[in-house]
């Protein structure tokens, strides 16, 4: 058999393999194309939309921290909580309320704004940070026991020295049997956990003197 006809039909038996090979599993090859390019662009709309939604958020939450009083940031806050309660720009700005709230003598008002950042914390650090505030807040309301309750169990580093001196504060306030050791305890606690950048170290040691 001449070379030729020798290629001819293994060409012939080639495409009559592929032909079969195609009959048989063409389908569920398209398939799964088709759903890889589907995946793809899923993944790619949903990847945009992640990005428009932070920067929307954001835009609301720039508009929060840059209100002069609480009133005028309400709207922002709501539309964030709303419709973006999952990212931490909604958190932030609940922050930031409370801080207006806070100047504007309005803490009760300031501690819920705290208590829904708590619980919408989307990670250990901003929980710490609102827990803290929250603490103060309550502290500064004469409610000395939801302030220990708060703290009571909680990790407390790597902000220990300012959790112990809130229990300090706390045990102060509340002023009960043993309270008073209690809180001097906390004090020296707080300082004992201080690091050299922190600037309340003089300021515990008053209260640590004054208890």
């Amino acid at each position: 058999m001449a070379e030729d006809d020798k290629l001819r039909l293994a060409e012939d038996d080639d495409l009559a393999r592929a032909k079969a090979f195609w009959h048989k599993n063409g389908k569920p090859i398209i398939v799964a194309v088709c759903l890889g390019l589907v995946g793809i662009a899923g993944f790619n709309f949903w990847e945009n939309r992640q990005v428009e939604r932070s920067e929307a958020a954001s835009v609301l939450y720039e508009q929060v921290r840059g209100s002069l009083d609480a009133d005028s940031a309400r709207p922002g806050l709501d539309t964030l909580k709303h419709k973006y309660s999952s990212l931490t720009y909604s958190q932030l700005a609940a922050l930031a309320m409370a801080g207006l709230l806070v100047g504007e003598g309005r803490l009760d008002e300031a501690a819920r704004e705290l208590e829904w950042a708590l619980e919408h914390a989307g990670d250990e650090g901003f929980g710490h940070i609102a827990r803290i505030r929250l603490s103060s807040v309550l502290l500064a309301l004469d409610r000395p026991e939801e302030a220990l309750e708060l703290v009571a169990g909680t990790q407390m580093e790597p902000f220990e020295a300012r959790y112990q001196e809130i229990l300090g504060d706390a045990y102060t306030l509340r002023a009960g049997e043993g309270d008073r050791e209690r809180a001097r305890e906390a004090y020296r606690k707080s300082l004992d956990a201080q690091t050299d950048d922190w600037d309340r170290k003089e300021f515990v040691k008053t209260k640590l003197d004054n208890t």
